[in-house]
C-alpha cells in the first residue's frame, strides 16, 4: 500500500513538473504593439502588431467612443502564427476621441488550456481638420540654379511638420518669422532639374496633409543656362595634381593615368560634394525677424575664369575621359590674394575637402552659406564670427586645380546656387530683402 502511494506521489510530482517546465504550458502572454502617436483622422489605418513565441490563438479589437462600442477586428484559430500584423481602417464616427482595446490569447495550455491573455488600450484624439497653408509673399521669379524666398502662414492645433517642397523631392525647412504661425525660407531651383515647382506642405499629427502651390515665374535667359567647356588633361596634371589629391584624401591610387583622373574627378568629387551638402544643410537659428545681406565680392578686382553650371568635358590624348558640373565661380587675381568676408557670419568649417582643397564655409543666416576653396591660408577658423570687410583667407592652388584662384560657392540649405545673383545688390534687394520686408509689413499690420 505504501509503495502505491509513493508511485502516485511520484506521478503527481512528475505531472506538476511537466506542466511547470513544458513549453506547452509556458506562461508568457502575447505582446501587443499599437503603432500610433495618439492622433487619428479615421482615414489612415492603425497598425497593430501581436506576437507570441508559442503562437497566437485569438485576438479581438474593440473600438469605444462616447456610448458607441464595436468589435472592428476578430479572429480565432490555431494557425494564426507567431506574429499577426493588422492595418485597421477605423469607422468614420463623430467623436473627439476614441479608445482602442486589443485583447490577444496565445496557444499555451496554461490557465486550464485557455492560454495566456494580454490586453492593451490607447486613447486616440480624432482630428479630421486639414492644416491651413497660405502664401503671404514670394519672389516674383526664379531661374535654373537660382535662389528665391517665400513667406508663408501655416496654422493647425496639432501641427507636426511644415516645409517647402521643390519638384516633389527637395525639402527646404521653414524658419519661424515675426509672429506665431508665420514662416520664411530661402529656396533653390536645383541646377540638375529642367523644370521647377514649389509647394508649401503642412502635415498634422493625425496625418492630414495639405500642399499649396507657390507661384514663381521661370527665368530662362542670361546666367541661367548650362555652358559647355572643353578641358585637356595632361600627364603632368594627373601625376602632380590628381594623384596628390587622392593620396591626401586617403584613397588608393590606380596605376593607369585615366583611372587616376576618373577616381579623383568622379568618385572623390561625389564624396566631397556630399560633405559640402552636409556642412551647408542646416539652419542654425530658431526664429528670424529680419534678413539683410550685402552683395558678395570676396576677391575685389578679380577676373572670372569659370562660371556656375559650366559643364566641363575632360579630354586626355584626344579622347573624352570624364565630365563634371562646376558648382561655383572661379575668380583669379594675384597669387595668395586676400579673400574678404562681405557679410556677418559664422565659420562652420575650415578644412581640406579633396578636390576643393583648403575650404572655408561660412553661415550667414536663413540657410544661406558661402564657401571659399583652394585656399593657401586660413585667416579664420571654425567657430569664429566674421564681420564685413574682414580678411578671412588667401587664395591658393590646393585641391584639384590648374593654378592659384578662388572657387567661390553659395549654398541654400545644402544646394549650390548661382553666386552671381548674390553678388548683385539690385538682385538681392528686389528678389530677397524687399520681399521679406513687404511680408513683414503685411503680417504686422
Amino acid at each position: 500500500m505504501k509503495k502505491s502511494w509513493i508511485i502516485i506521489l511520484i506521478l503527481f510530482l512528475g505531472a506538476i513538473g511537466f506542466i511547470y517546465f513544458s513549453p506547452m504550458f509556458e506562461r508568457v502572454p502575447p505582446k501587443i504593439e499599437i503603432v500610433t502617436n495618439g492622433y487619428t483622422n479615421l482615414q489612415k489605418p492603425i497598425k497593430i502588431i501581436i506576437s507570441d513565441n508559442r503562437g497566437i490563438k485569438s485576438y479581438e479589437v474593440i473600438l469605444r467612443a462616447n456610448n458607441f462600442e464595436e468589435v472592428i477586428a476578430k479572429s480565432s484559430s490555431d494557425n494564426l502564427g507567431k506574429k499577426v500584423v493588422l492595418n485597421l481602417k477605423l469607422p468614420n464616427i463623430d467623436a473627439k476621441q476614441i479608445q482602442l482595446i486589443v485583447i490577444a490569447r496565445d496557444t499555451s495550455k496554461w490557465h486550464f488550456f485557455r492560454g495566456n491573455e494580454a490586453q492593451k488600450s490607447v486613447i486616440l484624439v480624432v482630428d479630421k481638420t486639414f492644416p491651413d497653408a497660405e502664401v503671404i509673399n514670394n519672389s516674383y521669379a526664379i531661374g535654373r540654379g537660382g535662389s528665391a524666398v517665400a513667406i508663408v502662414k501655416v496654422k493647425d492645433n496639432n501641427l507636426k511638420d511644415k516645409y517647402i517642397l521643390v519638384n516633389g523631392k527637395y525639402r527646404f525647412n521653414l524658419v519661424p518669422f515675426v509672429k506665431d504661425g508665420y514662416y520664411v525660407a530661402l529656396i533653390a531651383w536645383p541646377y540638375m532639374e529642367n523644370s521647377f515647382n514649389a509647394e508649401v506642405v503642412a502635415i498634422d499629427k493625425a496625418g492630414n496633409k495639405i500642399q499649396t502651390h507657390i507661384p514663381f515665374y521661370w527665368r530662362t535667359k542670361g546666367i541661367y543656362r548650362l555652358k559647355n567647356k572643353k578641358l585637356k588633361i595632361s600627364d603632368s596634371f594627373i601625376q602632380n595634381v590628381a594623384k596628390r589629391v587622392l593620396v591626401k584624401s586617403g584613397m588608393q591610387v590606380p596605376n593607369e593615368p585615366v583611372e587616376i583622373f576618373k577616381l579623383e574627378n568622379e568618385t572623390l568629387r561625389k564624396i566631397n560634394e556630399k560633405e559640402l551638402f552636409n556642412l551647408t544643410r542646416n539652419i542654425h537659428e530658431n526664429k528670424v525677424d529680419y534678413f539683410y545681406i550685402n552683395r558678395f565680392n570676396p576677391l575685389p578686382g578679380s577676373a572670372q575664369k569659370a562660371g556656375f553650371m559650366e559643364r566641363r568635358h575632360y579630354y586626355y590624348k584626344g579622347d573624352k575621359i570624364s565630365e563634371s558640373i562646376h558648382k561655383g565661380l572661379d575668380l583669379a587675381k594675384i597669387k595668395h590674394a586676400k579673400v574678404y568676408a562681405n557679410n556677418l557670419g559664422e565659420v562652420v568649417a575650415n578644412k581640406y575637402i579633396g578636390i576643393y582643397g583648403n575650404t572655408l564655409v561660412i553661415y550667414h543666416k536663413l540657410g544661406l552659406y558661402t564657401t571659399y576653396s583652394h585656399l593657401s591660408e586660413f585667416l579664420a577658423k571654425k567657430g569664429d564670427k566674421v564681420r564685413k570687410a574682414q580678411i578671412i583667407a588667401r587664395t591658393g592652388s590646393t585641391g584639384g586645380v590648374f593654378g592659384d584662384h578662388l572657387h567661390f560657392g553659395v549654398y541654400v540649405q545644402g544646394y549650390p546656387v548661382q553666386p552671381r545673383e548674390w553678388m548683385d545688390s539690385r538682385w538681392i534687394k528686389l528678389n530677397i530683402t524687399n520681399v521679406i520686408k513687404d511680408a513683414k509689413r503685411t503680417i504686422l499690420q
